[in-house]
């Protein structure tokens, strides 16, 4: 117990007492550091539930991310398809073209300065009445130089076909054609009615390698 003087006469009264003995006046209580140890954490456990509630509530009004794993937001489902599809038109012409593109399922590591993985590109492309079948590397040197060159195909489980390729006109190292209209034909023929496409190709330093399609759903008059 201590003594302290009242706030209104200044006499001695205990810390204990409610009201001073000399003048009657109320004297204030001191909270105890364990009362206000006590309150401080109420209010922190309060804040913590409402901000667990806040949290309940946003995540239930949350949209569902169950959808498709493997589809990003807003991608569209025809770009999960085996095939791309684009048309374009030459307007001082009038010569429409129209291409359809598949990519190798497998990736093949080169050497520097090809290093981290390189695919392989089919295209069929219609300007017209011509059409193409060919080939590219996303990174990489195609060995064929001037004269043509062979790539080998198989479809499914078919023989290996042995196919002449030729480079553009501008002679770009990643890049060949089929050489021959009626290859090409049987070639289209074959991918409309196969699932499956193993294409060899030929690369500078680095010898024959092998990319395999996956050529099922082709639609291509």
């Amino acid at each position: 117990m201590a003594i302290k003087p009242c706030k209104e006469c200044g006499g001695p009264v205990s810390d204990k007492a409610e009201s001073c003995p000399q003048c009657g006046a109320k004297q204030k209580k001191k909270t105890s550091f364990l009362a206000w140890v006590g309150l401080l954490l109420l209010v922190l456990y309060g804040i913590g539930t409402c901000a667990e509630k806040s949290a309940d509530s946003k995540l239930s009004e949350a949209p569902s991310a169950t959808a498709s794993p493997n589809q990003a937001e807003g991608e569209d489902v025809a770009d999960l398809q085996n095939w791309q599809y684009e048309t374009s038109k030459d307007e001082m012409r009038g010569i429409e073209s129209k291409f359809a593109t598949t990519v190798s399922t497998n990736t093949v590591d080169f050497d520097f300065p090809y290093n981290g993985g390189s695919k392989l590109i089919l295209t069929l492309r219609k300007r017209g009445s011509e059409v193409d079948v060919m080939v590219s590397i996303t990174k990489g040197q195609i060995l064929c130089g001037i004269q043509n060159c062979e790539a080998a195909f198989k479809f499914d489980g078919g023989a290996v076909q042995s196919i002449t390729m030729s480079e553009p006109d501008n002679h770009s190292s990643d890049m060949l054609f089929v050489s021959y209209d009626k290859t090409e034909s049987k070639i289209i023929n074959q991918l409309k009615n196969s699932k499956k496409l193993v294409v060899e190709v030929p690369f500078y330093q680095e010898g024959k390698k092998q990319f395999t399609f996956d050529v099922s759903g082709l639609e291509w008059n």
